[in-house]
């Protein structure tokens, strides 16, 4: 294969009925990398894409002090090279090294397909987990741990309920209230954010947010699902003090695996990196898969100092 020609392409030039396309032909296509998630998750965005849209990676970027730089923006755990070809390691590497020197710090997040061997990004593991809900209910479960079937016959004891929430805005309050202390770098902004993605997919009906309800009918639990490319993404799912005590979140996600068994499709739970939550994940039988975060800087000498 001669060497690909990887061209940056500025935001309002991108065509993206064929971006959006080609994130759909692709194998590792997420929901994160659509053209309308991009617009409304982050403030800019513009992209590296080689010939009529066959390769593509979203460079998601802001100035700060006069310097560009390229971020991965909250609530898009995953983005990279994009194609219904297969990404190589030599064509991730590329395309990283198209990088524009503009940007004088990168820091971002490739999607599980993108193998990272080039030596010019520092790099490390992460980890998200999958559940394949193909195969029927009973078979799923038998995959639960002794401590996510305790957990779940705990909430049912607690007279904890699933339901839709479909108020978005008290679905968000709850979420920012339960999320501030634990994750403080997300403001406001970023809530905002989410609010408009939320709004977009429940919209276009790929989009759910399911509650779990005490025995007084309050809401202690919630998550929204979002979905595409046969995968479901557990996106901004937090329980309060009271759902936590009682085992509200396994009893939630126990319910949507119970709803959607069967079909062909991945529940991706978003991680962790955290042991802990890891272990919840891996309690419903999900197993992990690796995905890169990569860095590189260069800034000016002095500025690295004060970036360390």
């Amino acid at each position: 294969m001669s060497s690909p020609e990887i061209k940056f392409v500025a935001n309002k030039d991108i065509d993206r009925v064929k971006w959006d396309q080609c994130i759909a032909n692709s194998p590792f296509g997420i929901i994160y990398a659509y053209s309308w998630y991009l617009d409304l998750i982050c403030q800019n965005w513009d992209a590296l894409i080689w010939g009529d849209y066959l390769y593509i990676m979203p460079l998601v970027n802001n100035k700060k002090y006069g310097i560009s730089y390229i971020y991965q923006p909250f609530f898009t755990q995953q983005l990279g090279v994009f194609s219904g070809l297969p990404t190589e390691p030599a064509i991730v590497d590329r395309f990283l090294n198209s990088i524009p020197k503009q940007f004088r710090l990168t820091d971002m997040n490739l999607n599980i397909g993108n193998v990272l061997k080039t030596s010019n990004f520092g790099f490390r593991h992460n980890t998200t987990y999958h559940l394949n809900l193909q195969p029927e209910i009973s078979l799923i479960r038998t995959a639960y741990n002794s401590n996510t079937k305790r957990n779940i016959q705990k909430a049912i004891q607690n007279k904890i309920s699933i339901l839709p929430v479909n108020d978005i805005d008290r679905f968000l309050r709850f979420t920012q209230d339960n999320l501030h202390e634990k994750s403080p770098e997300i403001k406001q902004k970023h809530y905002l954010a989410l609010r408009e993605i939320v709004n977009y997919a429940i919209g276009h009906q790929f989009g759910e947010i399911f509650g779990a309800w005490d025995s007084g009918n309050n809401l202690v639990a919630s998550v929204f699902f979002v979905n595409s490319n046969q995968k479901s993404i557990y996106l901004a799912a937090s329980s309060n003090p009271v759902g936590i005590e009682q085992s509200a979140m396994f009893l939630l996600v126990d319910t949507f695996i119970e709803n959607n068994a069967g079909k062909n499709q991945i529940l991706d739970f978003e991680g962790s990196n955290i042991p802990g939550v890891a272990r919840f994940y891996a309690g419903f039988g999900a197993t992990p898969e690796t995905y890169y975060f990569v860095h590189q800087n260069r800034l000016p000498r002095l500025l690295r100092i004060f970036k360390k």
